[in-house]
């Protein structure tokens, strides 16, 4: 897919095809080895409870919007997998899924600036975006919202310190930054798009959920249908903090009008990541078990080749539910 070109395509040399993500995968592998042998890995994560917070509407006018926006998905029986992916993909199998409704596009900055501001978050001064420190935050709070370098010991919902987020503190209340109001959410950890989620009144897709809400009970291998990726279709192939508006690529909607599922930033599941055929009952979809969390889209940084962009490819360039990441957001399910 030439068109969208960037960091996911391979490249050919006399050894035959390299994919770049795998190498940079790699890279990036050794790197997160380095990181844990510190302190906690992934495995030994700990999210905690979910938050009992639940919005206010009349103060979360942008996340209760969002909430009345929401693509209901029909009960029935859907395909995922494919023998056309990767390993991670097979085997293609069925299963039957209840009625659920879906985010009809990315949680955006904004809206997630709505939920922090609903939480007891003590700020002492203003900053602006990709600044944050410690002396602007009480004791108990800028753990909950810095990375610092992806330290082990903590668990944030956000990482505010990192460059690409675009939230910033003004007159003492969360905000995005001006031009990215609209432009999804990066940096949050799986507990906080797991907790955003629940103050909203809803959570979370099972990956098979996701899966379901891409492909449809046909089983299409793109959100738009079986024609290759483009820049009209997915917002692909962009150096890292360029990010795009929610719903800016309506060609690449899904038939029932969700958009952004392939592209833009990959997406946080409510499941750990398992070998497919998935089975909801063995413990995947805990919301407080330690592990990996699958990420679902591709991504405009990463994942961008067109089997990377498919709605069965899994193996997201990073799923560390500890740390906040650049090309990965959220969008919320609700059970019907």
């Amino acid at each position: 897919m030439t068109s969208l070109g960037g960091i996911g395509e391979s490249a050919t040399g006399e050894g035959g095809t390299v994919d770049a993500t795998a190498i940079l995968r790699l890279m990036m592998g050794s790197v997160l080895v380095c990181i844990v042998a510190g302190g906690a890995a992934a495995a030994d994560y700990d999210p905690g409870p979910p938050t009992e917070r639940r919005m206010d509407p009349q103060a979360a006018p942008r996340s209760a919007a969002a909430q009345a926006a929401m693509v209901e998905i029909p009960a029935g029986r859907y395909p995922l997998g494919s023998p056309d992916g990767r390993p991670s993909a097979r085997p293609a199998h069925y299963v039957e899924l209840a009625a659920f409704a879906i985010d009809r596009t990315e949680v955006t900055n904004a809206a997630y600036a709505e939920f922090l501001n609903a939480l007891d978050l003590e700020v002492l001064r203003d900053f602006r975006y990709t600044t944050a420190e410690r002396s602007d935050f009480a004791d108990d709070t800028w753990p909950r919202l810095l990375e610092e370098t992806r330290n082990p010991a903590l668990h944030p919902l956000i990482g505010l310190d990192d460059q690409q987020v675009r939230i910033e503190v003004r007159g003492g209340r969360f905000a995005a930054a001006e031009g990215y109001e609209d432009h999804p959410v990066a940096e949050t950890t799986w507990r906080g798009a797991r907790d955003y989620c629940r103050w909203r009144g809803a959570r979370l897709p099972t990956e098979a959920q996701w899966e379901a809400a891409a492909r449809g009970k046909t089983g299409r291998t793109y959100p738009w249908g079986e024609a290759p990726p483009t820049n009209a279709r997915a917002y692909a192939g962009h150096p890292s903090g360029k990010t795009a508006p929610v719903g800016s690529h309506p060609e690449g909607a899904t038939p029932q009008g969700v958009q952004d599922m392939a592209g833009s930033l990959a997406e946080w599941t409510a499941s750990l990541f398992r070998p497919y055929p998935y089975d909801s009952a063995d413990g995947r979809e805990s919301p407080t078990a330690s592990g990996e969390r699958t990420t679902r889209g591709g991504d405009y940084v990463f994942d961008t080749a067109p089997d990377q962009l498919t709605g069965y490819f899994r193996d997201g360039f990073s799923r560390a539910p500890q740390d906040g990441h650049r090309h990965i957001g959220l969008r919320c399910a609700r059970t019907l």
